[in-house]
């Protein structure tokens, strides 16, 4: 991609200022100066992530948590044994390498409503070569820090009631998480003598796991179920082609809703899934889209072209169809900070795998915006990439507006020679997305509180900048957590719409906090201005039931 030539708002402004005004240089009227990448955005490669980026996680507004399995990575400790987890600071893209004793091969996380985060089942035993025990039934905790001196703490066997490798978690609003299906063994998919038809929570629960029959119901495309928690206080889970609203408190399907049309959409004929952003306009009702998918587990199989988009406030919701503009299987779907989705990585033949399952990588990304009407929702032509990112990718949306790419390690062992079709990838990526370039000045937004309560008020400054004294109506507040990514989930995701009003000179916010835990689960979220789709960057802000809650 060809470097474009545009200069500064202010080199402009300078160069106005000192020219007389009948030059031939000067300007009769005003001008705006208009970035070559308000339209498609800018795609950035720099760093490398030391371990395979199979998982990530945002940790606060500097540090992601990456975690591999055991196996080969280029980061390595003084001894020569290879990292399995680093801690990854995006502002200067440097890591530091965390010790890891059990195998996380496809595990899961979220956070505790105390911010500290929990991962959860891994795989089997890795041997003299990578000394790590095995991680069916582990429990690792890591609770945040920005001195570079937290590190994981593990409880590595007995932990959970059964073996789960490809399980999901969700955020709970009671502050805990929920453990949802896995198999208790590696498989390329899930069989009846391995699969966990169940649920269990952490901290655990008084009665351990609970049979969940709709993980029978689903097999065998049932790995790494899609689970979104609701206002309501009850989940969506969604396999296969399937999904139901479900009272995980009483162990009780609420309603079955109907089957998505086209291919199954879960592991491993993975697609991606994402509950649409909560307003508090339209009564935090919800929608699910899911996008992609597989036609079945062959090396060249076609994948899904569709998406499909259900409205759970409708008396007999039914699944709308649209294009996904392109086939696309294994894609990450993440969160911008204006609350339209960016859908990344993925590719268009397969299924999700090691060695040679994956083919013709998708290099261009997408946007879609809820808000529009069918038909007008996507946005393509955007920046592309030449890195191919496939099985075992991840994106996170960062505080700053960006979205932070990396991994794919589609061979095992990794194999980053030259030689290799698909290599192991340590490059990240930065994609700017156009909102980042649409103004000289975006929102800039301080005195943020480090914990607010539910439905309390509390006040923010803001500098609208270059928008100062126009409409208010263009103002929004929003709540991004980003979640867990992972084979193209992105647990416990969420974007949320806050009530505010912008005081007459502009220069502060009062803003309610969610209203209840269903709305947004305890823990941290990064609170957003957005003025005319341009986002403020985003400041870590815990939404608790108490002021206590923090306390680990």
């Amino acid at each position: 991609m060809k470097p474009a030539l545009f200069y500064s708002l202010a080199f402009l402004a300078n160069l106005y200022s000192t020219q007389a005004q009948d030059s031939p240089f000067s300007w009769t009227s005003s001008q705006q100066v208009i970035s070559p990448y308000a339209k498609a955005g800018k795609m950035e490669q720099r760093g490398r992530t030391g371990v395979a980026a199979m998982h990530a996680v945002l940790l606060n507004e500097k540090k992601i948590l990456i975690i591999d399995k055991a196996e080969w990575n280029e980061a390595q400790f003084d001894s020569g044994q290879s990292a399995f987890s680093v801690e990854y600071d995006w502002t200067t893209d440097k890591y530091r390498t965390l010790p890891l004793e059990t195998n996380t091969f496809c595990s899961a996380g979220g956070f505790l409503g105390n911010g500290s985060f929990i991962s959860t089942g891994g795989g089997e035993r890795r041997g003299r070569t990578w000394k790590a025990e095995p991680g069916w039934q582990s429990i690792r905790h890591y609770t945040p820090c920005m001195d570079n001196l937290c590190e994981w703490t593990e409880y590595k066997t007995g932990q959970m009631t059964n073996n789960r490798w490809y399980p999901t978690v969700e955020q709970l609003a009671e502050g805990d998480i929920i453990i949802v299906g896995g198999s208790t063994k590696g498989t390329a998919v899930n069989r009846d003598e391995v699969n966990v038809p169940s649920y269990e929570f952490w901290p655990p629960r008084a009665g351990g796991e609970i049979h969940m029959p709709f993980l029978n119901e689903t097999m065998p495309f049932n790995l790494y179920p899609f689970v979104f928690a609701l206002p309501d206080g009850n989940l969506f889970v969604f396999a296969n082609k399937q999904s139901m609203i479900f009272d995980y408190n009483n162990n009780r399907v609420v309603k079955k809703l109907p089957d998505i049309p086209g291919m199954a959409r879960s592991y491993p004929l993975t697609g991606g899934a994402v509950m649409l952003p909560l307003d508090p306009a339209n009564n935090y009702n919800v929608e699910i889209l899911v996008c992609g998918g597989s036609e079945n587990m062959k090396n060249k199989a076609k994948a899904d072209a569709t998406c499909g988009r259900i409205n759970l406030g409708d008396e007999t919701p039914k699944w709308e169809m649209d294009t996904f503009v392109y086939p696309r299987l294994m894609p990450d779907g993440v969160f911008l900070a204006d609350g339209t989705v960016l859908w990344v990585n993925g590719c268009q033949r397969g299924w999700a795998g090691y060695n040679g399952r994956n083919h013709d990588p998708t290099f261009d990304p997408l946007i879609y915006d809820s808000t529009k009407r069918h038909g007008q929702r996507w946005t393509s032509g955007l920046a592309s990439t030449d890195i191919a990112r496939m099985y075992h990718s991840v994106a996170l949306t960062l505080p700053n507006g960006q979205v932070w790419i990396a991994g794919s390690n589609n061979v095992d062992p990794p194999n980053i020679s030259e030689d290799a079709e698909y290599p192991t990838e340590f490059r990240v990526e930065y994609y700017s997305p156009p909102y980042l370039f649409k103004s000289a000045t975006r929102p800039l937004v301080s005195h943020v509180p480090r914990v607010v309560i539910y439905d309390e008020s509390f006040d923010i400054l803001v500098n609208l900048g270059s928008a100062a004294g126009a409409d208010p109506k263009n103002v929004k507040v929003a709540l991004l957590r980003p979640g867990f990514s992972t084979h193209s989930m992105h647990m416990s995701q969420r974007y949320v719409y806050l009530r505010h009003e912008l005081s007459e000179d502009m220069q502060s916010i009062r803003i309610q906090a969610p209203p209840r835990a269903t709305i947004f689960p305890p823990g941290a979220g990064f609170l957003i201005v957005l003025y005319d789709g341009v986002p403020s960057e985003g400041v870590e802000i815990f939404v608790e039931p108490n002021h206590g809650a923090l306390a680990i």
